[in-house]
């Protein structure tokens, strides 16, 4: 009896021992679907990171698209200003930065020119005897007076170009005096030799010098050399063009900024 359950007791440990030993070498059973294993906490942490959360992906693409737009926008301006610059480069000599073309320049002095006498004659007149419509004409020749004034720096640099010098005063003797083209043409090709002339002889406005000594000689010669040259206009001139325009010696004193001899403009400007 003893030796029987000995043997029974033996037997069931056995049997356990076998037991235990398959399930620790039996291979475990798959997950059922939609339980997967659980990945480790670092695996994640870096997926959460790498995956954004749908705000953020909008925001991500709304800037995406507007750094898009704006190179987009960068290649556009870049061509623009190299088109800009091709087409500027060969008018850098027909452009006055300030204040516009040679040509507009000079359109601008000759609608003012016509007017010069009649601004002397009312501005030397008494205030108190000028009617309304007087004063108000007046006025107006004042200011565009004025706006010739602060073209005159302009103006006088022209001398330093021959071809700038020249169609200046074409345009200005076309608007001033009503020149045909042709006439208009043959101004601009005196002028521009006047110019060519005029910087051989070292009259031109960048050659005046700076000591006074030397100062009044130059002014002397190149009075003479505008005389010269406002007599040789009038010879190219229709009748009644030079007077309409008020050509002279000294207009050409004017335009150079050479107010000391002059008998135009305001009172103050006026030689006593």
């Amino acid at each position: 009896m003893s030796s029987t359950i000995t043997k029974t007791i033996v037997g069931i440990g056995v049997l356990g021992a076998i037991v235990l030993l398959v399930q620790t070498l039996r291979p475990r059973h798959a997950e059922p679907p939609g339980s997967p294993a659980e990945p480790p906490v670092e695996t994640r942490t870096v997926e959460a990171l790498a995956t954004p959360a749908p705000e953020r992906s909008a925001e991500v693409s709304k800037l995406k698209g507007r750094l898009a737009e704006e190179q987009r926008a960068r290649q556009v301006a870049e061509a623009e200003a190299a088109a800009l610059r091709e087409q500027v480069a060969p008018l850098e000599t027909n452009v006055v930065v300030s204040l516009g073309k040679v040509e507009d320049i000079g359109k601008r002095a000759g609608v003012f020119l016509p007017a010069m006498g009649e601004l002397s004659a009312l501005a030397g007149r008494d205030r108190n005897t000028l009617s309304p419509e007087e004063k108000r004409r007046l006025l107006e020749l004042q200011r565009d007076h004025a706006k010739l004034l602060g073209a005159l720096p302009q103006i006088t640099a022209f001398q330093d170009n021959p071809d700038e010098y020249g169609r200046f005063f074409s345009s200005m003797l076309q608007q001033a005096a009503g020149l045909t083209d042709p006439q208009a043409a043959q101004v601009q090709e005196f002028m521009r030799q006047r110019g060519i002339v005029m910087n051989q002889q070292e009259l031109n406005s960048a050659e005046e010098p700076t000591d006074p000594k030397l100062e009044e000689a130059w002014e002397h010669r190149r009075d003479a050399f505008n005389e010269q040259t406002a007599n040789g206009l009038k010879g190219i001139l229709p009748p009644g063009a030079a007077e309409k325009a008020g050509l002279g010696p000294e207009l050409m004193e004017f335009l150079e900024m050479d107010f000391d001899k002059l008998n135009l403009g305001t009172p103050e400007q006026k030689a006593p």
